[in-house]
């Protein structure tokens, strides 16, 4: 797969009808940071994540009188063009697309922002997707497409997995090129391995929100001035890709858990922005009460603490998380990736 810049569409898509976008949040299992062009141009990259049934929702709707365009993502915005939207994704995606006007959209989300969850990435696929209908982008275009929004046109330093993830669905190999290409490998994991994933894996919620951008800047600074602990923890990261692969291929549950255990001790050395005392706190808490491993999603900071319990200890790990105020936000596997299409627009009527 091609991981050349995408252009915009020669000509605008027909805006005259409901559209409805959504793609799925992702969990990222071992290989995160190494996807980043600061590494990945230098070594290649690998990531291996799979997607939830927690989505982000976008709705592209006709005719906002007198023109302009009228957006709702969190703070609503109308404006005569889309160059002058102070969201800077929205407005990328919109530029991208041909800058079309008299269009509303509105987003929705199944988790906050800045969770650690792919929601940037999720947002930019569904966005982009609703915005090409009713073209067919295949999934490797849509997420090329989204990805160089956030790498090139808002200069985030952040890599390709959320993008691919969102767009592919369900347990995925990525293998990211010195090119910046990206090879996608669809997993079939042991059926031991979804009902690891539904019963035994739990995400609770640590308060607050944090920008990736931060954190992964000062990781492609380390990584650009080839600092040797910088690299020696990507090194390692991106080497515990092939044993979580080999373990969901063959249903070797119980090694994912402490898979999670080494990738936490190697992003907490590549950066103290990974997981402040308190979140160490937590984190000990969890695996005295039971937990075989885990992770902070994302790139650290706030957002989500992934958990794997101990086979039988999946209650003694929510009861001790649940004690220290951490909401957990249940979720399930979703093998679906990004989904685009028409919706009625008068009661009773189909889409076209």
């Amino acid at each position: 797969m091609t991981g050349a810049a995408v252009r915009p569409p020669a000509t605008t898509a027909r805006f005259g009808r409901a559209v409805v976008a959504s793609a799925p949040l992702r969990i990222s299992l071992a290989g995160g940071g190494t996807d980043l062009p600061s590494y990945a141009d230098r070594f290649g990259g690998a990531v291996v994540g799979t997607t939830t049934d927690r989505r982000v929702c976008v709705i592209r709707y006709p005719g906002l009188f007198g023109g302009g365009v009228r957006t709702a993502f969190g703070e609503p915005e109308e404006v005569a063009e889309a160059s002058q939207l102070r969201n800077p994704y929205a407005r990328a995606c919109l530029l991208r697309a041909g800058s079309p006007r008299d269009l509303q959209i509105g987003c929705y989300s199944d988790a906050p922002a800045g969770s650690g969850l792919g929601g940037s990435g999720a947002f930019t696929v569904a966005l982009t997707a609703a915005l090409r209908h009713p073209e067919a982008p295949g999934p490797a275009e849509l997420a090329e497409q989204a990805s160089a929004v956030e790498m090139v046109d808002l200069r985030r330093p952040v890599g390709k997995q959320d993008h691919y993830l969102a767009a592919f669905g369900g347990p995925c190999l990525l293998r990211i090129g010195r090119d910046r290409s990206v090879e996608v490998e669809r997993l079939r994991p042991h059926p031991a391995v979804a009902r690891y994933l539904d019963e035994r894996l739990m995400l609770f919620r640590l308060g607050g929100t944090r920008d990736a951008g931060h954190a992964l800047a000062a990781q492609a600074r380390g990584a650009l001035n080839a600092d040797p602990a910088v690299l020696r923890s990507l090194h390692g990261i991106k080497d515990l890709v092939e044993p979580a692969v080999e373990a969901l291929r063959h249903g070797r549950v119980d090694e994912i858990g402490p898979i999670l255990d080494a990738h936490w001790a190697l992003k907490a050395a590549l950066s103290p922005t990974t997981a402040d005392d308190s979140v160490r706190n937590l984190y000990a808490l969890a695996r005295d009460s039971g937990a075989d491993g885990g992770k902070v999603l994302g790139a650290g900071g706030g957002g989500f603490l992934l958990l794997s319990a101990a086979r039988g200890r999946q209650q003694d790990v929510r009861a001790a998380m649940t004690a220290r105020g951490l909401p957990e936000l249940p979720f399930g596997t979703d093998g679906a990736g990004v989904y685009v299409g028409p919706v009625a627009t008068t009661p009773g009527t189909p889409g076209p």
